[in-house]
Order: C-alpha cells, then structure tokens, then sequence
C-alpha cells in the first residue's frame, strides 16, 4: 500500500504533481529532465510524495487507478464548475452558493416547473475531477434506495449539458438548522442523547442498505428548531461490499481512512464517537453518566476497527444504557473502577429516597472527618453511617411497598424511632445527629408532620445538654421552622422566629437562614409585598457576604423571583431566576429539587414573556423531579400545576398525562 499523504501537504503535493505532467507534456522527449528540474525546487517532503505519484501514474498510465485519499485531495483542489446565479438545471434554477466540499458544490435553487413549481431545494454539482463525476452517478442510486425521516431526500437527479462538457446534478430536500453541536449547546446532557439518538437511527437505516456515509462529523449532522436531525451528504457513501477510493474529512476520519483501507460500519462508528464526542465535552464528564459516556467514545473511537462497537445498535444500546441509569457495556466491572460504576448506577436507579440517604451519607462522612474532629464526633458519625446503612440492608425488595422507596423508608424510619429514643441517656450526641438525619429524611418525603416532632425532640435535647445559644442548638431552631411553616402553623413559626432573633448574631450563615424563614413565615401571613421584598433583599445581602454557596442563596433568588411574578414585575423576575440557576452549579448542599423549581418558574417566566427554552426548561425540570423526589412531593405541586396549565393550551394529551403522573387535575377543570 502507498504511504498516506499527511493532510497538511495535500495542496502542495496537488499542485506540484500538476506542474511537474505539465512540464511533461511540453518537454517532448526530455520527460526525466523536466520532471528532474521540478522537483529539485520542492521541499523534501513534498517531492518524496511527488516522485511516488509520479511513479504510479507511470506504472498505471494515469490518475484514474491511483485511489483513495490522493484523488480526493486532487479532485478537491480542481477547479468548480462553471455555474452562475441564475443558470438552470432540469427544472431548477441556482440562487446562491451554500457551500463547496471535496467532491462538490452545493447551491441553494428553486423549482421553476411542475406541480410543485417554487420549492426550495439544494443542488449538487460535481468537482471537475475524473472520478466525481462518476461517484455523483454512484450517489444518485444511493440516495434513491434511502428513506429516512432524519437523511436528507433525493428529490431530482439529471445531467446537464455544458460548454465544459456534461454536468451532473442532484436536487436534495432544503434543509434548514445548525450543526448538531452548536444546536444543542447548553442543553441538558440528556437532551442531547435523545437527540444522538435519531443520528444513530439514521446511520443504522443507511447500513441496513449495505450504504456507508463515511464523512459524519456536525457539518453533516443538521438539527432543526423543533430538535430534529437531518443528516447530509451521503454523497461519499460506498456498497459496503464495494471497495474504492473514498473521500473525507481529515480531522474527524477514521485510521482506516487516513491509510486508505477498505471501509467498514466501524468507520462509521468511529464518526459517530467523534460527533458524541463534541456533544459530550471534557466539562461534561466528570458526572457518573460523564463518565460513563467517556468509556463509550472511548469504545467508539479505538483506532482498531475490531476494537469498537461491532455495530451501530450496539453503540445505541449503550446510549440507552447511560439514559436508564443502567451500566454501559463499554465500562465492564473487572476492576474496582467498574465495580463501583456499577454499584453507584444500581442505587442511582433508586430514586431520591434511596439517593437521598446515601448523598447525606456520603456528605456526613466528609464533614465530619475532613476538619480531624473530636473522637466524640467520630464515634457520632460511625453511629450515624450504621444507621443508615441499616435503612440500606431493610429496604427488602420482597415487602410489599418495594415498588414505591418512599413509602418503604417512611416505614423503616418509623420503626427506628424507637431505637433513637434509646440514645437518649446513654450518648445524647449521637441521639442528637440521628434525630437530625431521620428529620431531614422525613422533610424530604414530605412528612411534615413527623419532621416537626422529631425536630422538636431534638431542640429540646439540646437545650438541655448545652444551652439556648450553642450554634448546634440554634441550629436545630432553624431546622425547625421549615416543618412548622410546611403545616402552616404561623404562630409557633414566629414564636420561634422571635425567640431566635434575640440569640442569632447579626451575621453569618444562620442570620441569612433566619431572614428567609422569617420572608416564608410572612408571606403565609398575607404580608405586605414590598415587607416580603426587603427581607429577601437583607437574606441575599447576608448570603453574598457570608455564604455565597450555600444552597439558600439560591433558594432566595427563587423566592424573589416568584414574589416579582406575583407583581407583575416580569423582567425582573426573570432576571431574578437567572441569578438563581448561575449559583446552581457551586451550590452546597446541591438539592435537585430546588434546581428543579428554579427550572419550572425560568419555564414560566419564559413562557408569559414570549421568550424561546420554555419547554426546554419543563423537560429538564420533569427529568429532575422524576431521578428524585418524584412528581408528587408536596413543595412542587404549585409549579407543576402551572406547568400543566401551560401545556393544556399547546398539548392537552400531554397536559393529562402528566397530571395523572403527579396526582393533579388535568385540563378539564385548569381554568
């Protein structure tokens, strides 16, 4: 096989190869002498490639047998076809150039005969290279067998006569969008798979045709306003059973490809593990589902063919994988790496119940070990990890509520109550940190109730054992007002704000704490919206000095936001929105459920401005909700409801079955 010509040589070599027949051809008998003159005057490198050209067109009596990327590189460098704005071919007439790769020019055209007189179409017409006209016949055939939602169709093909000679030409469907990656840029990463997905589709249709594309790369890969794909320029295509000279792109070809060797479906899978590639950045990888992405362009892009997937299902299956919370095939669990991956993808399948006590876990363990606390302290949080690694080992998959991991640890808390209580007299410090644990977990579920005793339980241990002003008591009055304002009792809500206010300094985390609680404890009192907007405004002041990342901060963002709605005040409450969602990504602790709210009103805000991402915003919202707390938990009814008001005047079908999923009315009695 003759060496590959390194890209970046390409034109030289093409130009050098053309003076040096030129110069052949005017030389008469003194062929050696004229060559031998032309390329002393080229770099090394060049006229190595050069006098291999050279000797090829000499052994094979021209360029037509030569093949593979050599013909592409001097086909691209031919000159266009002599075409003009205006000029007609068949039924079309050329309106503007769109573009010119290595084996055509495309314009943009309109139909000006037959029934469907003024249709917009896309012409190609061939480079004046000896093999293109010929591949362009070939792609005629080609694109007539493909039937595809997501490939572009063949419309039209024909051949036109010219003073140049004849010209060929094809009529493909006008396709309007972006490239993939540009298109999907800061969506959701599952977003962007589900639109992967259709790519997948279509490639998986070509090959069941026995039909390579061999150039995917974003160029070629179009995705419209409503996210669907179309994919482009199946013009390079070969029979899979046919071997001959391919063009491509060099910077996203397969190793295959840059020798030219025979092509298979694994140069396909290479491309599309360059294109998830570019919809999958470094930035994005660093998440268990990031992560397992990485092995799978890992998989997909080996410079081995045998080495990648064996099909493109097979990578599609993989995708699915990664969307399911499933591990991925490209990540096997022989190594303590894999075993992991797939122990955390078993529990990320779980829901936040599950989630939820293993993120507290995981962050119980780090704060407490990481600032070398007291031995006292330690011994609290190996009690606490026990606890809940106990709740881990009940969750039996044969009780009857194992289908809903709400109702099975709101069951096995209940039934740890009683061995908390026996902490009491014996170690109340670590009585203190399970009763915080088992509060927060019932907060989450929405069992306000339960939440409130328990916190109360523990307020008044701590009273008891270290006084009204320690931190960790006031603390634990914070705590509590979030279940007294989830029962709407008020009154004790401001007793203890009140009570609180006298030992609280006046900045500081628990200050900021303090004056959010104080803001929801108002506005369930019907309080003045301008008094409401004054303590959100002191809560934030107190978060950007004191806690800038802490998760409240956020969460006031937020409730500003809807405060702003409320009033009318539409810019600024979207601007508002905004701020919350910028703090989202260094929040500490991150709650999923926050970001899922602040997604829902962006949505909402978005909507009642006329602005694009509404729905954008919905389907990230839904799919946080649904990996965590779920569509029923009380603290996102309100925004789900607007949600499906919105969706019961642009989708009513949709509108019910999301209320049937969250357990709210649907659009017969949405006003």
């Amino acid at each position: 096989m003759a060496e590959p010509i390194p890209p970046e040589l390409w034109p030289q070599v093409s130009a050098a190869f053309d003076a040096c027949l030129d110069a052949a051809a005017d030389a008469g008998a003194d062929v050696d002498g004229a060559m031998a003159a032309r390329l002393q005057d080229l770099p090394p490198r060049v006229a190595h490639h050069v006098r291999a050209l050279l000797a090829a067109h000499a052994a094979d009596g021209g360029l037509g047998t030569l093949g593979g990327p050599l013909e592409a590189a001097l086909d691209e460098a031919a000159r266009p076809p002599a075409a003009a704005p205006g000029q007609c071919l068949g039924p079309y007439r050329l309106m503007v150039p769109l573009g010119r790769g290595g084996m055509a020019e495309v314009w943009g055209a309109e139909q000006v005969e037959g029934a469907l007189q003024g249709r917009r179409v896309a012409i190609k017409l061939p480079l004046h290279g000896r093999r293109l006209s010929a591949r362009l016949d070939e792609e005629r055939g080609l694109l007539l067998a493909l039937e595809h939602p997501h490939i572009a169709r063949l419309y039209d093909a024909g051949t036109q006569a010219t003073p140049q000679g004849p010209q060929p030409w094809l009529a493909l469907e006008w396709v309007g969008g972006e490239p993939i990656d540009r298109a999907l840029a800061g969506l959701p990463l599952r977003s962007r798979l589900i639109v992967f997905l259709q790519v997948l589709d279509a490639v998986r249709h070509a090959h069941g045709r026995l039909i390579l594309h061999a150039d995917l790369k974003p160029a070629n890969i179009l995705v419209d306003a409503d996210r669907q794909v179309k994919l482009l320029d199946f013009g390079i295509a070969r029979l899979l059973d046919h071997e001959g000279p391919h063009a491509f792109t060099p910077a996203s070809a397969a190793p295959e490809q840059r020798l030219g060797a025979r092509l298979s479906v694994a140069t396909d899978v290479y491309g599309l593990g360059q294109v998830l590639a570019r919809l999958v950045p470094p930035s994005d990888r660093r998440s268990l589902a990031g992560r397992a992405l990485e092995r799978v362009i890992e998989r997909a892009s080996a410079e081995a063919p045998e080495h990648r997937y064996a099909d493109v299902d097979a990578l599609a299956q993989d995708i699915h994988r990664v969307l399911d919370h499933r591990p991925v095939r490209a990540w096997p669990a022989n190594a303590w790496p894999g075993r992991l991956y797939h122990l955390r993808c078993l529990l990320r399948r779980q829901r936040l119940p599950l989630l939820a006590v293993l993120a507290l876990l995981l962050g119980l363990g780090a704060a407490l070990w990481q600032g070398q606390l007291a031995r006292r302290e330690a011994r609290r949080a190996e009690a606490a990890s026990a606890y809940l690694l106990d709740l881990f080992k009940t969750l039996d998959r044969r009780a009857a509520d194992a289908d809903q991991p709400a109702a099975a640890l709101r069951r096995l808390l209940d039934a740890r109550s009683a061995e908390i209580e026996r902490h009491l007299p014996e170690d109340p410090a670590t009585a203190d940190e399970l009763l915080r644990i088992t509060a927060t977990l019932h907060d989450y579920l929405g069992d306000a109730g339960r939440s409130r005793a328990l916190g109360q339980r523990r307020r008044e241990l701590l009273l008891h054992q270290l006084g009204p002003r320690a931190p960790a008591t006031l603390a634990a009055g914070l705590a509590l007002i979030w279940p007294l304002l989830a029962e709407r009792d008020t009154a004790a809500a401001q007793a203890l704000l009140d009570e609180l206010d006298a030992e609280l300094p006046a900045h500081g985390l628990q200050r900021a704490e303090w004056l959010l609680a104080r803001h929801d404890q108002r506005r369930l009192q019907g309080a003045d919206p301008a008094e409401r907007e004054a303590l959100l405004r002191a809560a934030l002041a107190r978060y950007a000095a004191d806690a800038p990342q802490d998760s409240g901060h956020a969460a006031t963002w937020l409730a500003l936001s809807e405060l702003l709605e409320q009033q009318a005040r539409l810019p600024a409450a979207l601007q508002a929105v905004d701020e919350a969602l910028l703090r989202v990504p260094q929040a500490q602790p991150y709650i999923a459920s926050d970001h899922a709210r602040q997604l829902l009103q962006r949505a909402q805000l978005r909507s009642r401005l006329g602005q694009p991402g509404a729905a954008a915003d919905d389907e990230a919202a839904l799919g946080l909700l649904r990996h965590s707390v779920g569509l029923r938990a009380p603290f996102v009814r309100a925004a789900l409801t607007a949600l499906i008001a919105r969706r019961c005047t642009s989708d009513p079908a949709a509108a019910e079955t999301l209320a049937a999923e969250a357990g709210l009315t649907g659009c017969t009695r949405v006003p």
